[in-house]
């Protein structure tokens, strides 16, 4: 072989490589994160990348990195892949973290979101200004304004900062004066903090929802899980994730 021709090969074989490494960069399939299925109001989000808001509707598929707002007498609910359900009051914004870690992540920066895990294995971690919550297996209610305020209605939640940590049980709430205070130690809800607006927002057909994250897409990602329904049975989840259009 001459020296123009091994030149030849050499600059084909550099060709190849790079656009091989274009087409999996240009054709890597973004991570589903979860599914929107409740909006009421003025609610938007800000796909992963880019800088502008437009409208979440019902059925919308959520991924890493997204962001969604609510406006003034606004709420949202969404189902994530890992099996948790997270209810978003007005006002509020929060951010699916990129994925890569072993609990799913939602970062709220403003406002409030209410947790109930779908089955006994769901986890997340809500991060706030203040300090980060641990989610399992529970029902909680996560509000960041000028306090950090945790309720937990049913299992436990771990609140914790640089400063210190509570955990708090069943009927117990803390809350926290920013991320230079230790949360405050647990104490007894009283009948008066319990919330409400919570239960404003009713999913009345989980099943079209679940098939959405069953539906098999180009990502090569397969969720498997277990959901339990409002009516008390427990479906099984086993499926690809659909690709996002």
């Amino acid at each position: 072989m001459t020296g123009t021709m091994k030149r030849a090969v050499a600059a084909a074989a550099l060709l190849a490589a790079g656009l091989a490494g274009w087409g999996q960069s240009a054709w890597c399939a973004p991570k589903v994160s979860g599914v929107a299925v409740y909006i009421a109001g003025d609610v938007q989000v800000r796909r992963a990348g880019e800088r502008g808001y437009a409208e979440l509707k019902v059925n919308d598929m959520l991924y890493a990195g997204d962001a969604i707002k609510t406006g003034a007498a606004s709420r949202a609910g969404v189902v994530t892949k890992g099996g948790a359900e997270v209810r978003l009051n007005e006002n509020s914004t929060f951010e699916i973290a990129p994925s890569g870690k072993l609990r799913e992540m939602i970062n709220l920066s403003v406002g409030q979101l209410w947790t109930r895990m779908l089955h006994k294995m769901s986890k997340i971690n809500v991060r706030t200004p203040s300090a980060v919550c641990a989610v399992r297996g529970t029902e909680a209610d996560i509000e960041q304004r000028s306090l950090l305020t945790v309720k937990v209605y049913e299992g436990h939640v771990d609140v914790q900062n640089s400063v210190g940590k509570q955990s708090l049980r069943a009927g117990q709430m803390t809350t926290v004066a920013g991320a230079n205070a230790a949360p405050d130690a647990p104490k007894k809800m009283s009948g008066t903090d319990a919330g409400k607006w919570q239960e404003e927002v009713k999913v009345s057909d989980y099943d079209k929802f679940i098939n959405l994250l069953k539906e098999s897409g180009a990502s090569g990602k397969t969720l498997k899980t277990e959901v339990k329904m409002p009516d008390g049975s427990v479906k099984k989840i086993e499926g690809g994730l659909k690709k996002k259009q």
